[in-house]
């Protein structure tokens, strides 16, 4: 039997993943399965679940995350991040909002039906070190991508919740970006070029552990993105909102190893 949700996970800390995985049933009572694409095996506790997928690569986290749609079998499809644990209950208040979005059961109009959350960033477990962003900070007008031909109040998709029919119909993300950041921008940007109805939940779905600058394990997405992604972005959308078409396979472009992460 296919699940409910599928759950999109491009993953680099296997330390981490067991955490998560509890956190996940603690919010939600849905079916749901996790799909993993990272470089190493999982811890054993995950390898034997049925609703947990991996696949194995070397690329940047959107190949990943690109990898991991292919595999994806739900009927609706969102996507974390390995620093995060989901917050009791919020997953299933988050689909109950967006399920509260359809219109009597028909198809939505162009683009479909997207929700949008929030989480908090700061360092787990230490409630003064945390915050939860105003809406700016979730939409076009507060990002790096605020070029002229895009509508400053359009919001990000850095968690999102969609049809998996419809994110396949987007193609899902462009493998040209390295950073997932940039990669889930641009994918906002075209679901509402062609008309999707956005909606933000009223309450955060996770907290997020935030890795300062280059230290750790951040480098390379310290990197990538102003130096790679960001200038990629704007080029595409400075001077026109333009209607792209992405490929669900469009991984298979992108390099097979990162250099930025493993250089040899």
């Amino acid at each position: 039997m296919k699940p409910y949700l599928s759950i999109i996970l491009p993953s680099i800390r296997p330390e981490r993943l067991v955490g998560l995985y509890e956190s996940i049933l603690k919010s939600t009572k849905r079916s749901f399965e996790l799909v993993i694409c990272g470089p190493y095996a999982l811890p054993d506790e995950l390898r034997e679940l049925k609703n947990v997928k991996y696949i194995k690569d070397f690329g940047s986290p959107t190949r990943a995350s690109q990898l991991a749609a292919n595999f994806c079998e739900g009927e609706v499809v969102t996507w974390i991040a390995d620093d995060a644990l989901l917050i009791e209950d919020a997953l299933d208040a988050c689909l109950d909002e967006f399920e509260g979005m359809r219109l009597d059961g028909q198809r939505p109009k162009a683009g479909g039906n997207v929700l949008v959350a929030k989480y908090y960033e700061g360092q787990i477990g230490s409630s003064d070190r945390e915050t939860l962003h105003p809406d700016k900070y979730f939409k076009i007008c507060g990002s790096p991508a605020n070029t002229p031909s895009i509508n400053q109040d359009w919001w990000l998709f850095n968690i999102a919740f969609m049809r998996l029919d419809h994110f396949r119909e987007l193609g899902g993300w462009d493998c040209i970006f390295e950073g997932t950041w940039c990669a889930h921008t641009d994918l906002a940007i075209r679901a509402q070029i062609i008309g999707c109805t956005i909606k933000m939940a009223q309450i955060p779905l996770m907290r997020c552990d935030h890795m300062p600058g280059g230290s750790g394990d951040h480098m390379p997405i310290f990197e990538c993105q102003p130096k790679h992604d960001e200038p990629l972005l704007r080029d595409l959308y400075w001077n026109a909102q333009r209607a792209r078409v992405v490929r669900l396979d469009n991984w298979r472009n992108s390099p097979p190893i990162w250099s930025r992460r493993f250089n040899g």
